[in-house]
């Protein structure tokens, strides 16, 4: 088995969705409750018909369906962790991706023109039917240290594994 020629474990944090963006969207959408029902109850004084409850329903049944998809997309708190034996990604949900430095068999991280790394991509050999060969994408917005994750990775990997750079977006 390929061993990495990193020494010590290594952590980096996706922290997720930031407690400022949560709280944001959650007054957001109790103010857009809070204004389709005080709509509700102001055409319903005027107009006492069924139409302004069936609306109503509607709308809340609309914004429900949006919070539901909000819920979806939200990024998930995960950890990466480097270790001499394996790199393993862990999220909040008990999702884990384990890869042996032996499973592993490029390393694709892109920059913007100037020089900014984007993200990296950890790409695994396909073992399985219906298995992608990209294990994994961490992007700049995802993780706490990008820069340090690739250092790391680029200093870990085994020979077998080929590393690409790319520039993107010119």
């Amino acid at each position: 088995m390929a061993m990495s020629s990193a020494h010590q474990e290594h952590v980096f944090v996706g922290p997720g969705l930031s407690p400022f963006k949560r709280i944001v969207t959650i007054v957001g959408m109790v103010a857009l409750v809070a204004l389709v029902l005080w709509i509700a109850v102001y055409q319903h004084t005027s107009h006492n018909d069924a139409s302004v409850i069936g609306s109503t329903i509607a709308a809340i049944l609309f914004i429900a369906g949006f919070i539901w998809y909000l819920r979806i997309i939200a990024p998930t708190p995960f950890t990466i962790t480097i270790s001499p034996q394996a790199l393993v990604k862990r999220n909040r949900n008990g999702e884990t991706i384990e890869l042996q430095w032996d499973q592993i068999t490029r390393i694709k991280e892109e920059f913007f023109p100037n020089g900014k790394r984007i993200g990296v991509s950890v790409y695994r050999e396909v073992t399985e039917p219906g298995q992608k060969a990209r294990a994994w994408s961490i992007y700049r917005d995802d993780v706490t240290d990008l820069d340090g994750l690739a250092i790391s990775l680029k200093g870990s990997i085994p020979p077998s594994c080929s590393w690409q750079s790319e520039t993107v977006h010119e």
